[in-house]
């Protein structure tokens, strides 16, 4: 809870990022530590404006996001190793379920832009950021749940990573209120980026018991249409350009992939608890 000493707007900006930031870790940990936490880092924001300013504030992000990562990684596979890798057949289902919708809606809210209607705009956001975000992110955890001991360190993180970005991204830009231009599909570029990277490192080590090269075709090119359009547009005064036929073409791509990625997920129950006891 941010106290009413802290009147510094950008201290009041830090801490309520910081406390979103803090759902990334497992439910117990936040239960037990959360308020200590917040506590902690908004003292350092207080001593950090007063002794340099913004200049400061942006050096406490930098060591906060670098622990920050290391630590909820450190927390997950701690729970992971609590759980004994038990994996529930419904679990990893109703994952695969998740990222097949979530496919869907980012396919249906990019149609809606691609219609060139004014009207849909806020339709297409609902759909982005209140359902297709969600539903991904736990498609997202489902692979990892599944695949992330196939595909080594960096593939299973890259997912966390992704599911923890992603969405906080999001916030960010709605907390913030940037809401122009392209800005409010950040939080799906970067966390299909992670997708991708992970697809990347499924080449290699190939977890999937087929289409391996899936994951990599549902995670790219929505970030690569996000870069490309981003850099089109004047950073000053963006404007939402409309989606032209062969981006469309593109999404609808990407759309199929995550479908198709879900399925895959959805079908392969883990063998070893499918059967009951």
């Amino acid at each position: 809870m941010i106290s009413k000493s802290t009147a510094h707007p950008l201290v009041v900006f830090s801490i309520k990022v910081y406390s979103m930031l803090l759902v990334a870790y497992p439910t117990r940990f936040r239960q037990e530590y959360g308020s200590q936490l917040v506590q902690v880092f908004e003292d350092c924001c207080l001593k950090a404006v007063r002794h340099g300013g913004t200049n400061d504030i942006i050096r406490l992000w930098v060591v906060t996001f670098l622990d920050f990562f290391q630590s909820v990684i450190s927390e997950h596979a701690q729970k992971e190793i609590e759980m004994k890798k038990e994996m529930k057949p419904e679990d990893i289902q109703r994952a695969g379920s998740a990222l097949i919708a979530g496919g869907v809606m980012c396919l249906i809210s990019m149609a809606l832009l691609a219609t060139k209607i004014s009207g849909l705009w806020a339709v297409s956001f609902l759909l982005m950021v209140y359902i297709s975000m969600p539903l991904l992110v736990v498609g997202l955890l489902g692979l990892r749940k599944r695949y992330g001991e196939k595909v080594g360190w960096f593939g299973r993180n890259i997912l966390l990573l992704g599911a923890i970005l992603g969405p906080l991204t999001s916030l960010i830009v709605l907390l913030g209120n940037f809401l122009w231009g392209w800005m409010w599909l950040l939080g799906h570029a970067v966390l299909l980026a992670c997708l991708a990277l992970f697809g990347f490192v499924a080449l290699y080590t190939k977890p999937l018991p087929r289409w391996n090269i899936v994951p990599f075709i549902a995670g790219i090119w929505y970030p690569i249409m996000f870069w490309f359009s981003s850099i089109t547009q004047n950073a000053l005064d963006w404007e939402l350009p409309p989606i032209g036929v062969n981006v469309a073409i593109l999404f609808g791509v990407q759309g199929i992939a995550l479908a198709a990625l879900g399925y895959i997920l959805k079908s392969d129950v883990p063998e070893v608890t499918a059967a009951p006891a």
